[in-house]
This record gives C-alpha cells, structure tokens and sequence, in this order.
C-alpha cells in the first residue's frame, strides 16, 4: 500500500508537499525535496502491503502504524541533497519494554539509497510498531 498522509494534512498528499522542497535555480538552499521524494518512492516499493502513514514536521516525515489522534509516531526520515552528496537521516524510538529511559532512541544516515533502504526495513521493524506484520517480517529476515 502506499506510504498515505495522516488526517491531520490531508489538504495535499506528501508528494505535494515535498515537491515544495525541490530548489529553483536561484535558491542557494540545499534540496531536501528531490531526495525525500526518492524516499517515499523507495517505501511504496519496499512496502506494497503494509500501511504506513506519514506526518510532515518541518521537512522531517514521521511515520506512524495508524491514522488515529494522538497516537505516537516510531520512524522520523529526513534527508537532504548538496552539490556534492546526499545524506538520508533515520531514526527510530526504541520499543518501551527495551529502552533505557523515556524517549531513548536509535539513529543512523547514509548517503546512498540503497543502504538506506536496509535501514528503514531495521528500522520499521525493531520500533515494534508493525507487530506481527509477515511482509516487514519477511523483509528483516532476508537482511539479517
């Protein structure tokens, strides 16, 4: 299933709101939409079965296992291209039952896309927030 945009930012779907990021030729600013979208693209392909929703926070992308109010988020991927590299960012909160303190977390970036995608399937799968998902399940395995 597609990576979908929570309830609370409907008004247009996370590829609208990344292609904002993308820099005209007369920005000086690094682009943070091209790769971001590159991302979403890489979750819909990793992830044909599973849902995923996704939160916008400043050019940040949480992700959550469901769509309800007040629920908390397990993933934040951002990621940014320069002239000279790309670097994608993630992290993910460590499960209540493991963690050494309140809001303990995990993080990791890379700088090319192929290895980021082995750290989202880490990542997706060691936040505990798709439990008993076989496709996520699946996916660890063949990596681990």
């Amino acid at each position: 299933m597609p990576i979908v945009r929570r309830f609370e930012q409907k008004r247009q779907t996370l590829e609208e709101f990344y292609k904002e990021f993308i820099p005209k030729n007369e920005d000086t600013f690094e682009d943070v939409g091209t790769p971001m979208l590159e991302v979403l693209s890489l979750l819909n392909e990793i992830f044909p079965q599973t849902k995923i929703y996704g939160l916008t926070s400043h050019a940040h992308l949480l992700l959550f296992n469901d769509d309800k109010e007040n629920s908390d988020y397990f993933i934040v991927i951002s990621a940014y291209k320069s002239k000279y590299y790309n670097e994608f960012r993630i992290e993910y909160i460590i499960p209540e039952n493991e963690r050494p303190w309140e809001g303990a977390i995990i993080q990791g970036k890379s700088r090319t896309l192929n290895e980021f995608k082995n750290m989202i399937i880490i990542s997706i799968y060691k936040s505990g927030g798709w439990k008993n998902n076989l496709e996520l399940e699946d996916l660890y395995q063949k990596i681990k």
